[in-house]
């Protein structure tokens, strides 16, 4: 049973397992994933032509995919770095989890998804911060490779099936492959962050950990952590680009209680500037990525976390390549 599955964007590398996740899992309930307008679900579904057909139907239609009770939550897309006013949902994500409602609910960036759980004599609410930051550079970018072979973008956006329609075509074949393989991971414009962590109702004043020495990882090469509480917070990236924004200006207020940050996009060198990650130190940075890939992570990302006190951990295809942390 899967309560709630998050879906940052829609490379092949995000969405993949899922069709294995869905056949393993009696049940998803709740599934949350970037809001996209008609023109960015036929750009990508014309770039992911070869798709099988229900990762594409992961893309056009998730409401179908997913079982016909699955809740399927849409966050609106922004491009203002700082935190918006917060509307907060009439139900929190428990009330989600529970509906068994087939009912499809769009909710702005930045709105905390709470859930209340009790452990021992304390309760505990922790939340779920989906953030869709909109990167207009991605798709200019998109825009200047397509006009360079004279593909019109338009067309793609239009239709669908322009690109499936016109396989034999292998001039066309070719160059959209080769946009594809320039601008891997730039295709989307969307890719979701997402805060987990202690919601700012806990009182986390009581918490008596010396912020300076707040976990160990023991052994020394062991991928797990222990936090308490307070700085217990993660912040996943997907393949967010770092040189928009810093994520302390996206998660106002939460940034003294996170303890791990994804590195997004596998460690790319392009997507990786220092300043998103102001304001926050000796924070545990794991990053996904292929030990036969030569690019990631890229050997200078990794260099300037060290230097700065961040703990980089490695994870990858081999089976005991695992992060845990114990809270």
């Amino acid at each position: 049973m899967v309560d709630v599955l998050f879906i940052s964007h829609f490379d092949k590398d995000h969405i993949s397992s899922i069709p294995d996740l869905k056949k393993s899992a009696t049940k998803i309930k709740v599934v949350v994933l970037p809001l996209l307008n008609n023109h960015q679900r036929n750009l990508l579904l014309n770039f992911y032509n070869k798709f099988p057909l229900e990762l594409k139907s992961i893309i056009s239609d998730p409401a179908s995919y997913f079982d016909s009770d699955t809740t399927i939550v849409r966050i609106q897309p922004t491009t203002n770095t700082f935190n918006p006013e917060r509307q907060l949902d009439p139900r929190d994500l428990r009330e989600l989890i529970n509906n068994n409602s087939s009912e499809s609910i769009e909710i702005e960036s930045g709105t905390p998804l709470s859930i209340t759980s009790t452990a021992g004599m304390e309760t505990i609410r922790w939340c779920f911060i989906p953030y869709n930051y909109e990167n207009k550079v991605r798709r200019i970018e998109v825009d200047r490779e397509l006009n360079k072979v004279r593909i019109s973008t338009s067309t793609l956006m239009n239709d669908p099936n322009y690109t499936l329609s016109n396989l034999e075509n292998t001039t066309l074949k070719n160059r959209m492959k080769t946009i594809y393989n320039k601008l891997q991971g730039k295709i989307n414009e969307n890719s979701m962050l997402l805060y987990s962590g202690p919601d700012l109702s806990n009182d986390l004043r009581k918490c008596h950990c010396f912020h300076s020495s707040h976990h160990k990882i023991l052994p020394i090469n062991s991928n797990f952590c222990y936090t308490c509480l307070c700085m217990s917070g993660c912040i996943y990236t997907g393949d967010s680009d770092f040189k928009c924004f810093k994520l302390k200006d996206i998660y106002a207020g939460y940034v003294d209680h996170v303890d791990v940050i994804q590195i997004p996009h596998h460690g790319s060198k392009y997507d990786f500037d220092l300043q998103a990650l102001e304001g926050f130190s000796r924070t545990i940075m794991p990053v996904s990525h292929k030990t036969t890939s030569s690019k990631h992570p890229d050997a200078e990302v990794v260099k300037e976390l060290t230097i700065k006190g961040f703990y980089v951990i490695s994870i990858n295809e081999n089976k005991n390549s695992e992060f845990r942390q114990f809270i």
